[in-house]
């Protein structure tokens, strides 16, 4: 399969200023939503933790956590937390948002949709 790429828009959910349009790498493999530290200064966004992340190089590093991002993409919108990475120029979209909001990577055509068995809303799977 190859990389996926979007596009993303995010805001502050707390202050519900205007949406900011961001591409990002669909990865599948990475957990969290990771977002530029230039966008998470723009946003204002809190800071509200450290965490540690591995890099495929398994380089580790402690970054800062901010909440209150409000991503929408394919339609579907949810608030979530991000990793914040200096010197980055792009989003990466990892597994916490895509299952929240439904979405599936179709390798045929690199690109990512909502779920077909639940086109309207995202569903979520429990017990």
């Amino acid at each position: 399969m190859g990389i996926v790429y979007t596009t993303l828009k995010i805001r502050n959910a707390i202050n519900k200023g205007n949406f900011v349009e961001i591409n990002a790498k669909v990865d599948t493999g990475a957990i969290m939503l990771v977002i530029p530290q230039q966008l998470a200064d723009e946003l204002n966004l809190p800071i509200t933790r450290k965490q540690t992340v591995k890099y495929a190089n398994e380089q580790r590093d402690n970054l800062n956590v901010v909440w209150g991002v409000e991503l929408e993409v394919c339609g579907r919108k949810g608030v979530f937390e991000a990793v914040v990475q200096p010197n980055k120029n792009y989003a990466l979209l990892g597994a916490i948002p895509m299952e929240a909001l439904d979405l599936i990577v179709e390798p045929a055509t690199l690109g990512i949709y909502p779920n077909p068995r639940s086109p309207e809303m995202p569903m979520a799977e429990i017990e």
